[in-house]
């Protein structure tokens, strides 16, 4: 068979295929068109017309197992249980109203009494005794009741406001000891004492007239932009530095403090 003969095969096959998945599906038989469910039900499963020709019913009948009625059903009340009382006045039994407490009851239902040194609040009108009514003060008593003047109360020297409290006399005529007039005079400055510059001052002639020397003037110039390198390197070792030799100080120097210096630990291999 040539190659052409099998190509042409090949296509005639997948062409069936292709036709056979192109096919609508096929209803199926008893098929019931707008039947939204399996369970939609049309007709009362008890009723004669319910049933079709040969005796089988249109819709689903609905069955119930033993179990499932069982469980269905609600959960009954205990056999010891009691419903609400329909009021809180209920009838006093005639055993409990001939009914004679014990000893131990009485106690229990004594009301608890106050302890013993309980005491009952004040009135807030309270009674002055006659004593108190016929007492009289004593003159140490009178003067703690006398109010403090006001230069007392509030510890000033104004007895009125923005008058200043009068000199006494003997003030007025002392006079001051040494000691006094000593401690009175202000505390004078240090020898070496300068007070603050002026904002302006005047320029001495010396610094007029003064010429500043070559190597000033030469600190003084700003630095010309042709002296800058483009090729240097910072990072660039001398060959001076590379075969320069330490010093024996430098060398102590460098040396680690000795008790700072700790030996390094040597484990034996066969351990």
């Amino acid at each position: 068979m040539d190659t052409e003969t099998e190509n042409s095969m090949s296509v005639s096959e997948s062409t069936r295929r292709i036709d056979l998945l192109s096919r609508a599906k096929p209803v199926p038989p008893g098929f019931l068109e707008d039947r939204r469910s399996v369970y939609w039900v049309d007709n009362d499963p008890q009723q004669p017309q319910g049933l079709t020709e040969g005796g089988t019913s249109r819709v689903t009948l609905f069955t119930t197992t033993t179990r499932l009625e069982e469980l269905a059903r609600h959960r009954s009340a205990h056999h010891e249980y009691k419903k609400h009382r329909p009021t809180p006045i209920w009838p006093v039994k005639k055993s409990a109203l001939d009914a004679t407490p014990t000893e131990r009851l009485e106690v229990l239902s004594l009301a608890k009494g106050l302890h013993d040194e309980f005491k009952i609040e004040r009135s807030p009108y309270s009674v002055v005794t006659k004593a108190a009514r016929s007492v009289s003060a004593s003159d140490r008593l009178q003067s703690l009741a006398v109010p403090k003047n006001r230069e007392d109360r509030y510890c000033v020297n104004d007895y009125e406001w923005g008058q200043p409290s009068e000199v006494s006399p003997a003030a007025k005529t002392a006079s001051a000891s040494a000691r006094v007039e000593t401690l009175a005079e202000a505390k004078g400055y240090h020898n070496d004492f300068k007070g603050e510059n002026p904002v302006q001052w005047p320029v001495s002639d010396q610094a007029l007239k003064a010429i500043a020397s070559l190597r000033l003037q030469q600190l003084a110039r700003p630095r010309s932009r042709t002296m800058i390198k483009d090729d240097y390197d910072p990072y660039k070792v001398t060959l001076a530095a590379k075969k320069a030799r330490a010093t024996p100080r430098l060398e102590e120097l460098c040396a680690p403090i000795p008790r700072k210096v700790r030996q390094k630990k040597t484990v034996a291999v066969g351990q």
